[in-house]
């Protein structure tokens, strides 16, 4: 969310809409996540409490008192689980406006059933009745729409019958709006590659097979690792790199080891450059992914990409782009790309990199979801 729902609103203004985009104040000595200007655009951050509740729920008097101040004509809220989506009820319900909710992969099944029980806490004391005052869902792929129809009971709102025994509040509508992708800027590539062969050695002269995302249970990032090594990969290293989340920096080194004949590097993404201009071929296994971002990025990179069928990348075959498969299957998609030549793979990247550019752009989302919104009642009381 930290660059997606900035590319959107700077595309929304673009278009001529005036955009609020309100958010928090990042931790003192974070860097920038993005820097976006345009007159139609006003950016507005809130610190948050101190101590627990701001650090962990977002809680944000000020926000809070910002949105309960700011009429809007629709509120576009992001993410689940948090206070800042309470506030955003309570000002959709207090203007009359319709809330249009993006749960950006937190509504999925699999997420769901990770810690249930602190997401119904959550649902009962962070952000109370919020989902009831949804008259509208942002998915970014067909799937996660699909997901919004099979939500649980204790996150939908209860029916509403009238006397001719008709259900008068119907699930709210749907639009599927992905993520927008930029083309990377080709000078930055040859800098990002200097910079990640300088920190880690072993990088030189062999072929990059790339994990790079939020080190989580959900994305198979432990199970990839068993399976690259469990047989060897001549003229292949497994590069895993990204934000420590479940598992640690120490956690993956361990589990990867030191086998020569399988290698894997395991780093802290965090400090340096995307690693795409690095890798050969992007791997990412996940359980579950509302999009998945870092495909895209792959892609656009032109990084053929292997991914799992909970993915909604299923077109990566027809495209020529790589390939999506099972996880049972993953095994053996993973050796036949593996065993194709460079020129082979680059061709895969070609077609991707074509293929993502023209498919995923900023202004198209925005532009549907700015038809989106003037469909959609507003928030009940």
């Amino acid at each position: 969310n930290e660059t997606t729902c900035p590319a959107l609103a700077a595309a929304q203004a673009a278009l001529g809409a005036k955009v609020c985009l309100a958010t928090l104040t990042p931790p003192a000595g974070s860097p920038p996540t993005f820097d976006i200007r345009h007159s139609s655009l006003v950016i507005r951050d809130f610190p948050p409490t101190p101590g627990p509740l701001g650090s962990t729920f977002c809680f944000s008097p000020g926000l809070a008192a910002f949105l309960r101040a700011t009429p809007a004509r629709a509120i576009h809220a992001h993410g689940v689980w948090l206070r800042p989506l309470h506030h955003a009820a309570q000002s959709a319900r207090l203007h009359r406006a319709p809330l249009i909710l993006a749960p950006r992969g937190m509504l999925e099944p699999w997420a769901l059933a990770h810690h249930v029980w602190k997401k119904r806490l959550a649902a009962a004391f962070i952000q109370p009745r919020a989902l009831a005052a949804v008259t509208g869902w942002h998915a970014t792929s067909q799937q996660e729409a699909d997901h919004f129809r099979t939500l649980p009971a204790w996150l939908r709102p209860p029916e509403i019958i009238n006397h001719k025994s008709q259900i008068i509040n119907k699930p709210a509508p749907s639009c599927v709006a992905p993520n927008g992708i930029a083309p990377p800027d080709p000078a930055s590539a040859a800098p990002a590659r200097a910079a990640w062969l300088a920190a880690y050695p072993k990088l030189h002269d062999t072929r990059v097979a790339l994990f790079y995302g939020r080190l989580h249970r959900k994305k198979r990032v432990a199970e990839l690792i068993a399976l690259w090594r469990s047989r060897p990969r001549p003229g292949w290293t497994l590069l895993v790199a990204g934000i420590p989340g479940d598992y640690t920096i120490a956690d993956l080194a361990a589990l990867a080891g030191a086998d020569s004949a399988s290698p894997i590097v395991v780093a802290d993404g965090g400090p340096l450059p995307q690693p795409y201009a690095l890798a050969d071929l992007f791997l990412l296994p996940s359980h579950s992914e509302n999009f998945g971002q870092a495909v895209a990025e792959a892609l656009a990179a032109g990084v053929p990409a292997l991914v799992t069928d909970t993915l909604p990348w299923r077109e990566l075959d027809a495209v020529s782009a790589g390939r999506c498969v099972s996880w049972t299957d993953y095994p053996a998609a993973l050796d036949a790309l593996l065993a194709l030549p460079p020129p082979a793979l680059a061709a895969l990247g070609a077609s991707g990199r074509t293929w993502v550019l023209d498919r995923f752009t900023w202004t198209a989302s925005a532009r549907r979801l700015l038809d989106f919104y003037p469909t959609l009642s507003p928030s009940p009381p």
